[in-house]
């Protein structure tokens, strides 16, 4: 079975631990972890990657129309605009994405999955306004599409994280610390 993870920019990314499969990251890679892919459907981040110049290994998966938005940028990393369309964040685009190739998908760093916590990684690069209070609720309705694929996705967070019941094709994978 073919198995992908998808660390997100949640506070519980750090619980990320290697595995046998791929591995996509989201936005501005900031963890020192082998990857495949990286997502990005946020013209703000893809614009950093411009201005800073940042070239990676592995390509940038898009949308079409963050990709056209780019394209006269000179960001020195390909560009794959293999999205369909954007479910709000980088995460639940390439979950949805991915479910198209993979059987299970493993979910690091979505900590708006069991909590109202938004915060991002990539607030320290990227500044952004303060999020709406509500946009936890926003976030878990766009992922309503994703579970409903019927693929396997496990949701990994800390050990005293109440369950969400989003189905009987998710399993939460709590630590152990």
């Amino acid at each position: 079975m073919a198995q992908i993870a998808i660390i997100g920019n949640g506070p519980s990314r750090h619980l990320y631990t290697p595995f046998k499969g791929d591995v996509c990251v989201c936005n501005i890679p900031q963890l020192q972890v082998p990857y495949d892919y990286i997502s990005i459907v946020d013209t703000k981040a893809l614009k950093y990657v411009a201005t800073q110049q940042l070239k990676f290994d592995k390509p940038i998966l898009t949308t079409e129309d963050t990709a056209r938005q780019m394209k006269n940028s000179k960001i020195k990393t390909e560009i794959q605009p293999l999205f369909k369309e954007k479910l709000m964040n980088s995460a639940a685009t390439a979950a949805y994405y991915f479910t198209e190739h993979y059987d299970t998908i493993w979910l690091y760093g979505c900590d708006a999955l069991w909590s109202n916590n938004t915060n991002s990684h990539q607030d320290i690069l990227i500044p952004r306004p303060t999020r709406n209070r509500n946009l936890h609720n926003q976030w878990r309705e766009k992922w309503k599409r994703v579970w409903e694929t019927g693929k396997n996705f496990v949701i990994v967070c800390p050990k005293d994280t109440e369950a969400v019941d989003y189905g009987k094709n998710i399993t939460w994978n709590r630590s152990k610390t």
